[in-house]
C-alpha cells in the first residue's frame, strides 16, 4: 500500500456568530439538500435518494458549468448522521471528480456560553486529495464557512423568521 493511502488528513473550520442564537441558525442550514443556498461555489445541490434528515440520503453537488457546459467540480455525498438536538450532521463523499478519498465531514451549530451567540463548525477527515494540501483544504472550508455565516446573518437581518425554502 502506498504511504498516501495510509495518510489521514484532519481539519476544522469555525466561525463565531456572537449575536445569533444557535436555534436561529440550525433551521436555516440543517437541510442536507440545500447547501447550495449557503456556499458560494456550490451551484446546484439535488436530492438523489432518501428523505431529508434521514441517514442514507444522498445529494449531488456541483459547481457552475464551465465552457464545456458540464460542472467543473462535482461530488455525490451521503448523509451518515443527523442530530437536530445537537444541531449537527455528518456526511461522506461517495464519488467525485475532485479526488477525495475517505472524506467524512461534520457540520455543527454550537451554543456559545455567555452572550447567547453561536459558533459554526465544519470538521473533516480525509485521505490526501491530489492537488491540495491539508492546510489548503482546511482554508477552503474556512472560507466557505465564513461565507455561510455571512449569508445566515443577512437572511436573519432581512427577516428573522425567514428561511430559504429551495
Amino acid at each position: 500500500m502506498e504511504q498516501s493511502q495510509l495518510e489521514n488528513w484532519e481539519g476544522k473550520a469555525s466561525v463565531n456568530l456572537p449575536n445569533t442564537k444557535a436555534d436561529q441558525v440550525w433551521p436555516l442550514i440543517s437541510n442536507f439538500f440545500s447547501i447550495h443556498l449557503w456556499l458560494p461555489d456550490v451551484f446546484v445541490c439535488e436530492k438523489v435518494a432518501g428523505v431529508e434528515g434521514q441517514p442514507g440520503s444522498t445529494r449531488y453537488c456541483a459547481t457552475a458549468p464551465g465552457d464545456g457546459k458540464k460542472p467543473e467540480l462535482w461530488a455525490t455525498e451521503k448523509l451518515l448522521a443527523f442530530d437536530p438536538v445537537a444541531r449537527s450532521y455528518s456526511y461522506e463523499i461517495t464519488d467525485s471528480n475532485v479526488g477525495f478519498v475517505r472524506y467524512v465531514a461534520t457540520l455543527k451549530v454550537l451554543e456559545e456560553e455567555g452572550e447567547g451567540g453561536c459558533k459554526l463548525e465544519w470538521s473533516f477527515e480525509s485521505g490526501p486529495v491530489k492537488g491540495w494540501t491539508q492546510d489548503s483544504l482546511a482554508a477552503y472550508l474556512q472560507t466557505g464557512l465564513e461565507y455561510m455565516a455571512k449569508k445566515v446573518e443577512e437572511v436573519l437581518k432581512a427577516s428573522p423568521a425567514c428561511a430559504p425554502t429551495e
